[in-house]
């Protein structure tokens, strides 16, 4: 039988938070999909990081994170204009959360002076 190196196998499922999460991010999604994206790229690096010490199966692993991306496309789709906003709920966000999410955004092109 053919085995990967431990480090290749790895990858494998910090592939998400790495490229497949950032590389939806950089599309510069808005509404539902944004938060989607916010929660997930949170999520999956957490997953990454706690799972191994659970178990070492690295496709139960790489499965929790498509689980944890697909949940979070889930939850902000179905929460999405709950209470009557229109998606933009930054001031009903706790102040931590809101440092969280804006240093998430910073190649948003607000540091460059762009227009609105």
């Amino acid at each position: 039988a053919l085995t990967k190196d431990v480090s290749i196998r790895v990858l494998g499922f910090w592939w998400w938070w790495l490229f497949i999460v950032p590389s939806l991010r950089s599309r510069r999604p808005r509404g539902f999909e944004k938060k989607a994206l916010d929660i997930a790229f949170l999520g999956t690096p957490l997953i990454s990081i706690l799972s191994p010490a659970l178990t070492k199966d690295t496709e139960l692993i790489w499965g929790a994170n498509l689980a944890v991306v697909v949940g979070s496309y889930a939850f902000a789709y179905l929460t999405n204009g709950e209470d009557g906003d229109d998606g933009d709920d930054e001031e009903n966000r706790p102040e931590w959360l809101k440092f969280l999410y804006k240093s998430l955004d910073f190649g948003s092109g607000r540091e460059r002076g762009a227009r609105k």
